[in-house]
């Protein structure tokens, strides 16, 4: 069996070699392929981060990994989930998107040896499920295309819910609704609230 290789954070003044007379760079790549923060590809990542830099300092983040059981680990040890959605999409809209975030349960990519009794099962057999100890739910709420700065967090919405609360108001489904949300009384925070209600559900 091969082990993933480590990955290290680039700096983005790394060249790309044997390339004859030419000179081009990852910061180069970087933004080629990543200025559009508002892409469905990237507002995922891009939550992620956000949410990552209300726990802790930029220089204790490690390497985004996509394929871990959970995209944010806190610094109580508890893992989250983080979903986002946005009103206002990459492509021509005739109206703002609804909003709802979907894929709360997945499957176990990676066991640990505490649990022995699934480690042996393949990918397929393994249950659908809240993999999560806490879910944050982000929106980028800004409604204006003319002053759209995904940037700014003020223009960022959040909800942060337990994985029972999340079972409940789902009653064990696989997304959540703003509608819903709404009907519970559950309020959004803000940017400046995440650490805090984290580090407190």
């Amino acid at each position: 069996m091969y082990k993933r290789i480590p990955v290290n954070k680039l700096t983005g003044n790394e060249q790309f070699k044997n390339v004859g007379d030419k000179k081009f760079s990852v910061l180069e790549f970087w933004r080629y392929g990543f200025s559009n923060l508002n892409s469905n590809v990237l507002r995922g990542a891009l939550a992620e981060f956000i949410v990552e830099n209300s726990l802790r300092s930029n220089e204790q983040i490690d390497v985004r990994n996509p394929w871990g059981d959970s995209d944010v680990i806190a610094p109580n040890g508890k893992n989250i989930e983080v979903k986002c959605c946005s009103y206002i999409q990459d492509w021509d809209q005739d109206d703002y998107s609804r909003i709802s975030w979907s894929g709360l349960k997945a499957k176990h990519l990676f066991y640990t040896s505490l649990d022995r009794n699934l480690v042996s099962q393949n990918l397929k057999e393994r249950p659908i499920d809240y993999k999560s100890d806490i879910y944050v739910l982000s929106l980028f709420k800004h409604q204006d295309h003319a002053t759209l700065d995904i940037l700014d967090m003020d223009q960022w919405c959040f909800w942060v819910l337990t994985k029972d609360k999340i079972k409940e108001i789902t009653k064990n489904g696989n997304s959540v609704s703003l509608i819903k949300l709404q009907k519970f009384d559950i309020e959004p925070i803000s940017f400046g609230e995440l650490n805090k209600t984290i580090s407190s559900s």
